[in-house]
């Protein structure tokens, strides 16, 4: 019940971050392009910047396209702001490139991350490789499914070493006579592993804790972090309208701790008109580790040596997690092309980094002449109170628009999000007000 009070305020106040996090994702069908164009304001952190640009959304078939061709040119000088073109031009030009969706027999993507999860998500679950607006990366998934095996793979950052890891899975009673029947013959085992090869991504525990000059600060550096797992997974239920299943997850992170989880989804299918996708799972945590390991907030909790002294990274956060036990659950409601909303949290016991929260609401053309796509994400939830709450925990993105016509829109977006600041990711706060044309076909 919270969880649904979650989304109903989310759809209120907030919404969306995955494609979301930087950009709209209103929803489009199969086949389906649009391109976006026009001009307004952009407040960056209250510099004011004239902006002006196109944003293509492609489709050729399976082939997708996304590009982000915008300039904001400074309103005291008429200078291009820089930012937006440093370290890579193609990084902020490109925002995909796909083949397919999640899982077809085949699916395909470079380009920004966003919401990529491996497997049942125990390990992996709603990864983004650019939790900043500005420091935009370009990664890469690839999924092949063969019906009796296959495999998942990602790989972070083309630009330096990062996240990269994978999945492979076999159904071995594919190989048998009873591996056409509908339930049973889809019982699925899965190897997963996933490293992080950033040099910072394993750095433990800081000596002279008292950080009171001249005290030392000398992070403890122990090599890459690795966590490999194993899974299960089995249908009890096929219907034209309905299926779910049920899994078992165990992960270890190597010289770490260990956990595992059992879960149950359910999808149901009414005829394009609703469709509703759920999952519950009850977590068993062991010392020294924490489940969904790469999530959403991972590249911001990397610990990074230009971070003021005090700063815990997540890895050192592995060294005092206990032992405990916890609940995740998952929830997506869609109706037609008018209304999506999206709901997951996380919740442990006596975790004292708090709950963690992703939020989505996309409804394009639910009210007559309005649009609203936004999202939200948190961790670090220790009250209710604290959900709602933006700071350094937080990621959010909102855009309403009013559309006086069908091919136009005028609307405001609002994103808090983070850049870069000698090594550190630092709270940026943007809202752009523009008059945008759409042309969908």
């Amino acid at each position: 019940m919270k969880l649904l009070l979650m989304l109903f305020l989310a759809t209120l106040i907030s919404s969306q971050v995955s494609e979301s996090q930087t950009y709209p994702s209103p929803i489009l069908a199969p086949g389906q392009s649009e391109i976006s164009g026009g001009m307004g304001i952009s407040w960056i952190d209250g510099t004011p910047y004239y902006m002006i640009g196109v944003i293509p959304s492609l489709s050729f078939g399976k082939l997708g396209i996304g590009l982000d061709l915008t300039l904001r040119l400074n309103s005291a000088d008429g200078t291009i702001r820089r930012v937006d073109w440093a370290g890579g031009a193609y990084r902020k030009i490109i925002r995909y490139l796909s083949w397919g969706q999640k899982h077809d027999p085949i699916f395909a993507k470079a380009g920004q991350l966003d919401g990529t999860t491996i497997g049942h998500g125990f390990i992996m679950y709603d990864y983004t490789n650019s939790p900043s607006y500005d420091n935009r990366t370009i990664g890469a998934e690839l999924d092949m499914d063969f019906s009796k095996f296959g495999f998942e793979a990602m790989y972070g950052d083309f630009h330096t070493p990062g996240v990269t890891g994978g999945r492979v899975y076999v159904r071995p009673l594919k190989f048998t006579e009873i591996g056409d029947l509908q339930v049973i013959g889809g019982l699925e085992l899965g190897a997963t592993y996933l490293t992080d090869q950033d040099e910072n991504s394993n750095v433990g525990l800081v000596i002279g804790k008292s950080f009171v000059p001249p005290a030392p600060y000398v992070p403890e550096d122990r090599g890459t972090l690795s966590e490999y797992g194993l899974d299960l997974g089995m249908p009890i239920l096929r219907t034209a309208h309905f299926s779910s299943d049920i899994y078992y997850d165990f992960a270890q992170i190597y010289h770490h701790g260990h956990g595992s989880g059992i879960g149950i989804n359910g999808n149901f299918s009414g005829l394009g008109i609703l469709d509703i996708s759920a999952t519950v799972e009850r977590q068993f945590i062991g010392r020294h580790f924490i489940p969904e390991y790469f999530d959403h907030f991972y590249e911001l909790e990397r610990y990074n040596p230009q971070n003021i002294p005090g700063y815990i990274s997540k890895a050192e956060i592995l060294d005092s997690t206990s032992a405990s036990e916890g609940w995740f659950g998952h929830l997506t409601l869609s109706l037609m092309s008018k209304l999506r909303l999206v709901g997951t949290f996380r919740s442990i016991n006596n975790d004292p980094e708090g709950g963690l929260l992703h939020l989505q609401a996309e409804i394009p053309e639910l009210l007559p002449h309005f649009a609203l796509t936004a999202g939200y994400d948190r961790y670090g939830i220790l009250s209710f109170s604290d959900i709602f709450t933006l700071n350094d925990q937080s990621l959010f993105y909102a855009f309403f628009g009013y559309k006086p016509y069908p091919f136009m829109t005028i609307g405001l977006n609002y994103f808090w999000t983070y850049y870069l600041v000698d090594g550190n990711y630092v709270v940026q706060r943007r809202m752009e007000p523009s008059v945008m044309v759409n042309f969908s076909f």
